[in-house]
């Protein structure tokens, strides 16, 4: 059984633990991450065609997938360059996931001060999540309503709850919002998600820290994610892709074992094991004859993370991350088949 609001609990601790990525998400063992990195102003890979990137950084297991240009995702050849507003979807080693970020631009610490706004499902989830695995957390969540207050203050050991109101600043300044290094808006209410978020900002007495504070909203309706910039909102969280990338690791054929969506399905990052009757085996990559939708982004070979290149052969037991255009997944699972039959 699939809970969308673990799902997106565990989805908003990979982002937390990845500060300066929208997404973080594990593949092969947690061995190999994709992450979502918007390219801004002081990333200093603007400009740079991908080849280039190899040799600027040799000892780096990252590859460029793609990015979300203009709303459509599109997949980066080697002389492609990114760009200022891009969203790029890198496959790295996730032991070199600092490094990684450093490289475009992003070294955001790691919040250890954070705030739920909503002590609901989400919220009481990815307290208890923070409280199992981020020992220098310290969390707090303002919730509304009184007897839930009550009920998940006594599920929490090092957590804090706050009975109140977070649109009111009394109730902020109780929470020592000013000290606060993330607010997570985490409610029923798209609107009151927003505005707490914009109300952040505000009421932060320090101006010199609001913009060291991250910012995250659980949005339902798609189109608030026209007003993410406006508002200045750094991450809006869609509980929608959550779910779906949750439900397409249970729906593929063959060995598929982990998908990610992209763009409301338009392409997927899949995780899947090369078997005896996958017709990859013992190929060169260079002779796959793999349709240009579909690309091979890194393999776990035993405990290694090897980014392929084109003289790369498939071995039995490897663990493939690739990325694939919705139109061409029946391919990739005829690939990672059970059996010819």
């Amino acid at each position: 059984i699939i809970s969308p609001e673990i799902e997106i609990a565990k989805s908003l601790q990979r982002k937390l633990e990845a500060p300066g990525a929208l997404d973080n998400v594990p593949f092969a063992d947690n061995k190999i991450r994709l992450l979502e990195i918007l390219i801004n102003e002081k990333c200093p890979l603007i400009n740079i065609k991908l080849n280039a990137l190899t040799k600027k950084f040799p000892k780096l297991d990252a590859n460029i997938m793609g990015v979300v240009r203009e709303e459509k995702f599109i997949m980066l050849k080697k002389t492609d360059e990114v760009i200022q507003g891009d969203k790029a979807y890198v496959v790295i080693n996730a032991s070199q996931m600092k490094e990684t970020l450093l490289a475009f631009g992003h070294n955001e610490k790691i919040s250890n001060k954070i705030l739920i706004i909503g002590g609901g499902n989400i919220g009481f989830n990815l307290a208890k999540n923070l409280e199992d695995s981020f020992d220098s957390a310290r969390v707090k969540i303002i919730e509304k309503n009184k007897e839930r207050a009550e009920y998940i203050a006594s599920e929490l050991n090092n957590t804090i709850v706050i009975h109140g109101d977070a649109l009111d600043e009394e109730v902020l300044m109780e929470a020592n919002l000013d000290e606060v290094q993330t607010v997570l808006a985490l409610t029923n209410d798209d609107e009151d998600n927003l505005m707490v978020s914009v109300l952040v900002e505000k009421f932060t007495k320090d101006k010199s820290d609001v913009n060291e504070k991250r910012t995250m909203a659980l949005i339902n309706k798609p189109n608030y994610a026209l007003l993410q910039s406006s508002l200045k909102i750094d991450d809006f969280i869609d509980p929608r892709m959550n779910t779906v990338s949750s439900i397409l690791k249970h729906v593929h054929k063959g060995t598929v074992e982990n998908a990610y969506s992209i763009l409301n399905g338009e392409y997927e990052v899949i995780e899947a094991e090369i078997i005896e009757s996958s017709e990859l085996i013992n190929k060169e990559l260079k002779n796959s004859n793999l349709p240009d939708e579909i690309r091979i982004a890194a393999a776990l070979r035993g405990k290694d993370v090897i980014i392929p290149r084109s003289d790369f052969i498939f071995k039995k037991e490897d663990k493939i991350v690739l990325l694939a255009k919705k139109d061409f997944l029946h391919v990739v699972e005829n690939m990672f088949r059970i059996s010819s039959i």
